[in-house]
């Protein structure tokens, strides 16, 4: 059954993520200097690197492609020890998100992750909620409720959602309306810098002409902002295409005193104000999804620069550690260091954002009709199959929607979580020797021991050996070793997730190799093979956000939230249970996708098993292609007939 395209549950409705830990809650607080708020900002922390690479030889190759260069660029944050600065667009919140939205924050909490747990800098993520806007407040009165009643469930419900997709909170939260002072201010330093002007009724327009470079960082030239087009028709405006920074205040809506009157502020100075008072005049990173571009993100760009007092002397954007001879840094810095600052007045020194999820060709938007909220969505699939469907494209590429696509990702993500059991099961049978193969693989794999992999080019993950020396671990990289270098070489050019995930092939069949065929069971050296793939595909599962909880050797070793429990499930008992549950959870709902119960199914299995014990055959053949037709693979084994979604020829 496919899902319907509209959610028709506009009310919060009991609901409970598969998995994950709702990490503690940080509240943002206003505070008159950015300085003081940075340094109290509990940044997330840098834990153990978890990769043989050397952290500076990784950092050293993390490149990301910037909208404003139009380019992939060297990344360079303006401390080199960081913390990284990061500030990412967050939900209006009138209605449950789609997926669009969980595109967007499972790509920048990706980020996040390799930027902490892989390269090893400390991360200021700050994600806002818009929670007063002219759509909050139409569906507040739709509602008959008060718009802080409103934003307080979705909210709420945003939360849920973001935890069941397993994404790291951030530093801080800030809301809209705890930071209209500031707002307040900005508006008024805009206005102090002749590119603003109050109109009467107690409106407050930006005035885009007055800021030379308007439309760079979308390529828009300002003839491409026709009134009615993206931009309100009033007459009171100079241009059509001038934008609103306040709105004056209208019957039965929320308002704030100013300048000009009570009213409240428009939707693109938020992020300018509480950049600035969150965070400081610069940043390193500034994300959203690729319809921010213009008019939100060019709209607070140019907020940006005409509060600093510095607007008229932007100029084209030059590529980081190249800054223009006519725009000197703020610090004077024009000599082409990697941590000079962007062109004078530039508050964003990297600007990324995701492309779009489209459904028929079609951006997947509200105001066309065609979205799928994310609990649509979870109701079916769980939300690692869903996160694995979200990281199969690279996050700038288009990503179709489909009920196709996130079969796939399902079936995907159960073969692998599949194989990862395996391995546990065969270093858990293995007793003393397992638990000590598994010790020397996390010690192999450790930073302290790893100086000399820094620039070991990937390899394929121990092939059985052949002929003369049989059973030899091959020459190079360990497995281990080698898995990791490629996930992290992939993750470094611009978060190249379909290369990451990619990364996992060779090790899957070496598993197979290792557990199924005579000559992999009989190799010397299979033990610590296994023992350093178990530990290696789960730190790359960690970085992907796709690690079950307490599965063991990727949280664990990683560090930072959800690394106690990870800890204290990292034995391989905790982790052979951690993986069975996560197959369970998958198992139950592709049979809620195909209308069955476990219960009918275990009666077949039954059925067949008394078939064949009567010797027919045919009856027992009839029953296994039965399911295999419903979606359902029978699988035999020395311990009984188990099943898991799919079907015989998906799995050939």
């Amino acid at each position: 059954m496919a899902l319907k395209s509209l959610s028709q549950r506009r009310q919060s409705s009991a609901w409970a993520p598969f998995s994950g830990r709702r990490p503690t809650s940080v509240v943002a607080r206003p505070c008159a200097q950015a300085q003081a708020v940075q340094a109290a900002s509990p940044a997330v922390a840098a834990p153990a690197a978890t990769s043989p690479l050397s952290q500076a030889a990784l950092r050293e190759r993390v490149s990301l492609y910037n909208t404003m260069s139009r380019a992939k660029e060297p990344f360079r944050p303006r401390l080199p020890d960081g913390p990284v600065s990061m500030y990412v667009c967050g939900v209006t919140v009138y209605d449950f998100s789609h997926i669009g939205h969980a595109r967007v924050y499972v790509a920048f909490d990706v980020l996040l992750r390799f930027l902490t747990r892989a390269c090893g800098w400390p991360v200021t993520y700050v994600r806002n909620y818009t929670d007063i806007d002219d759509k909050i407040i139409a569906r507040a009165q739709q509602n008959g409720e008060e718009p802080a009643a409103l934003t307080e469930r979705f909210i709420a419900a945003f939360e849920e959602d973001m935890a069941a997709l397993n994404c790291l909170r951030p530093s801080l939260e800030p809301r809209a309306t705890a930071y209209v002072g500031a707002m307040i201010s900005t508006i008024q330093s805009i206005i102090a810098n002749g590119h603003a002007y109050p109109v009467e009724g107690g409106d407050v327009f930006f005035d885009v002409a007055s800021l030379p470079g308007y439309g760079r960082l979308s390529g828009r030239q300002q003839e491409d902002n026709r009134a009615g087009e993206r931009v309100a028709v009033d007459g009171r405006k100079r241009s059509a295409a001038d934008f609103a920074l306040w709105k004056a205040a209208k019957a039965g809506e929320p308002s704030w005193p100013s300048p000009w009157g009570p009213g409240r502020p428009g939707w693109h100075i938020e992020c300018s104000a509480m950049i600035a008072e969150l965070m400081g005049p610069v940043i390193d990173i500034h994300g959203g999804g690729q319809d921010l571009v213009f008019p939100h993100h060019e709209n607070e760009l140019a907020q940006s620069q005409a509060a600093c007092g510095c607007g008229h002397r932007h100029g084209p954007h030059e590529p980081h550690g190249q800054p223009s001879s006519s725009a000197p840094s703020p610090s004077g810095d024009a000599s082409g260091s990697p941590s000079a600052s962007p062109p004078a007045g530039d508050f964003v020194r990297y600007w990324l954002h995701n492309g779009f999820v489209n459904v028929d060709s079609e951006k997947m938007s509200k105001s066309l009709g065609n979205f799928f909220t994310i609990r649509d969505v979870l109701a079916r699939y769980h939300p690692l199959a869903l996160r694995w469907f979200l990281v199969g494209a690279q996050y700038r590429a288009p990503l179709n929607y489909s009920d196709k696509g996130l079969e796939e990702a399902s079936g995907r993500l159960y073969y692998v979580v599949q194989a990862r059991a395996d391995v546990a099961a065969a270093l858990l049978a293995a007793g003393a020797d397992g638990e000590r193969a598994l010790a020397e693989a996390e010690a192999a794999l450790a930073p302290s021991s790893s100086a000399a992999a820094a620039a070991a080019p990937a390899a394929p993950a121990a092939p059985a050996a052949k002929g003369k020396g049989k059973g030899a671990a091959p020459a190079g990289p360990s497995p281990g070793a080698a898995l990791l270098a490629e996930a992290l070489q992939a993750l470094a050019d611009d978060l190249n997730t379909p290369a990451a995930v990619g990364s996992l092939s060779g090790p899957l069949r070496a598993i197979n190799d290792l557990l199924t065929t005579k000559a992999g069971r009989k190799r010397p050296d299979r033990l610590s093979v296994l023992a350093e793939l178990h530990v290696a595909m789960g730190r790359v599962m960690d970085l992907l956000g796709m690690e079950a909880p307490g599965a063991g050797a990727g949280a664990a070793a990683a560090g930072g939230e959800g690394a106690a429990g990870a800890a204290a499930g990292g034995s391989l008992a905790g982790s052979l249970a951690a993986l069975e549950q996560l197959l369970a959870e998958l198992r139950a709902l592709a049979l809620v996708r195909l209308g069955l119960t476990e219960e009918a199914v275990q009666a077949a299995i039954r059925e067949r098993a008394e078939a064949r014990a009567a010797k027919d055959f045919a009856r027992s053949d009839a029953i296994r292609l039965d399911l295999d037709s419903k979606g359902v693979l029978l699988l035999d084994t020395p311990q009984g007939t188990t099943w898991r979604p799919g079907s015989a020829a998906a799995a050939e």
